[in-house]
C-alpha cells in the first residue's frame, strides 16, 4: 500500500474566510516552491517577508 502527500498552502493574512490553497492534481516534484509556481497562476502571490496570500488579499494595499 502507497500513500500520496498532497501539499496545501494557507493563507496568511489574518482571518482569511478561504485560507487553503492545493493543486488539484498529483504532480512531481511534491515541493511547496513547485505548488506556488503553480497556484502563481491562480493568483497566489508570497511576499518578501515569505508570506502566502490568496488571490483576495494578494492585492491588498495594506500588504
Amino acid at each position: 500500500m502507497s500513500a500520496d502527500a498532497y501539499l496545501i498552502l494557507l493563507c496568511d493574512h489574518p482571518g482569511c474566510e478561504y485560507p487553503e490553497a492545493h493543486w488539484p492534481v498529483r504532480f512531481e516534484p511534491h515541493t511547496h516552491r513547485e505548488l506556488r509556481r503553480l497556484l502563481k497562476t491562480r493568483g497566489w502571490r508570497r511576499t518578501r517577508d515569505g508570506r502566502d496570500l490568496c488571490p483576495e488579499h494578494a492585492t491588498t494595499k495594506e500588504n
